[in-house]
């Protein structure tokens, strides 16, 4: 099967997490609420299609900071098997924030905003509250190595897992990386992602949640366990 992963790297990028230059960086709240769209129009679109559009506009009108790799919201869909509702609109003037909570529920979803994406599903029973009471697991520096872009298209979690392998030791400065350990089952799952400036650790945890696996780690690995074994 042919791998469709899409990945791109800025050649340099700020590392920062929380600080844009001398002050402190907007968070996603923040973003959500002070970047106004002149106009928001759909007809019949799918929620994908929807927050793909919310997602590379709000690059283009984020004015709340002048780094073009802080620039913008992203989103992460989880759908549980679900066949969301159809979404028209035609709106002027609205902020991002209120935008999405339109589009997700006219679709039937629910969203939810966390440190470094807004996540997409139809439930979060069961799920912790943001801020999360417990952050992921970080397994040696994996919240210090920063993604610049990370970018699945369809890809399986194989193949999600060996991209963060490999490239985690190319953004580390150790040259370490993460070790990944996929158990059987549950290799048939499709991940979609597109994120920025995202840490190693969060992405992951991404990556398990769509894909329906457990994560756990111990001093050495990440370890991802199939939910439902196929």
């Amino acid at each position: 099967m042919k791998t469709r992963i899409l990945a791109t790297f800025a050649l340099a990028f700020s590392g920062v997490l929380f600080a844009q230059s001398s002050a402190e960086a907007p968070t996603i709240q923040q973003k959500l609420e002070k970047i106004i769209f002149p106009t928001v129009q759909f007809q019949d679109a799918t929620i994908q299609q929807a927050l793909e559009y919310l997602r590379v506009k709000s690059r283009d009108l984020d004015t709340t900071s002048d780094d073009p790799a802080q620039k913008g919201v992203s989103f992460v869909v989880r759908m549980d098997g679900t066949t969301p509702a159809l979404i028209s609109l035609n709106l002027k003037n609205v902020p991002l924030l209120e935008a999405l909570r339109y589009c997700t529920e006219l679709a039937g979803l629910k969203y939810r905003v966390e440190a470094f994406a807004v996540v997409v599903a139809p439930d979060f029973t069961g799920k912790p509250v943001p801020p999360a009471a417990t952050p992921p697991p970080v397994v040696g520096n994996a919240d210090q190595i920063i993604f610049p872009t990370m970018q699945f298209e369809g890809a399986t979690i194989a193949e999600a897992a060996e991209y963060l392998r490999v490239k985690s030791r190319d953004l580390d400065s150790a040259k370490q990386g993460v070790n990944v350990i996929l158990k059987p089952g549950g290799a048939d799952a499709k991940i979609s992602l597109n994120l920025r400036n995202i840490p190693c650790s969060h992405a992951i945890s991404y990556i398990a949640e769509l894909s329906g696996h457990q994560l756990t780690a111990d001093a050495h690995a990440y370890i991802l366990t199939p939910l439902k074994a196929e």
